[in-house]
């Protein structure tokens, strides 16, 4: 990603990235979409949130069914979709001056990833 002269990148990683000036963000990234490259000014910035995202209801149907189906060797799909719906995925959530909520969502693994980022865009956001 490119920073502007005069602008000084503090974080960044796959969720985005931070500078003193500005938010580069991947919005409506998710498992299976691709994502939008959105550049905020930190000044239009209002909020940000991180948040898992469990699905355990859906998640326990498809172990069940996968452990049903694992006699054919089928199943070994809907158990790993299953075992990732309950091992939940991060959400981070930026919020602009305008209300308008923007999510990107990561695989399972980059948990911590997305708090990382949540957490260095609430430092530019209270910073002194």
């Amino acid at each position: 990603m490119t920073i502007n002269r005069g602008e000084q990148s503090t974080f960044q990683n796959r969720f985005g990235e931070v500078s003193d000036r500005r938010l580069v963000y991947f919005w409506k990234k998710g498992w299976f979409s691709g994502k939008q490259r959105v550049d905020i000014p930190m000044k239009q910035v209002v909020s940000v949130s991180h948040t898992t995202d469990r699905k355990i209801f859906v998640g326990l149907f498809y172990i069940f069914s996968g452990l049903c189906l694992l006699v054919f060797l089928v199943g070994i799909i809907p158990l790993i979709l299953g075992v990732f719906m309950l091992w939940g995925s991060p959400a981070v959530i930026v919020r602009n001056a305008g209300g308008e909520a923007m999510p990107s969502v990561g695989y399972p693994w980059e948990k911590e990833e997305a708090q990382e980022f949540a957490v260095a865009v609430r430092k530019q956001l209270f910073r002194d």
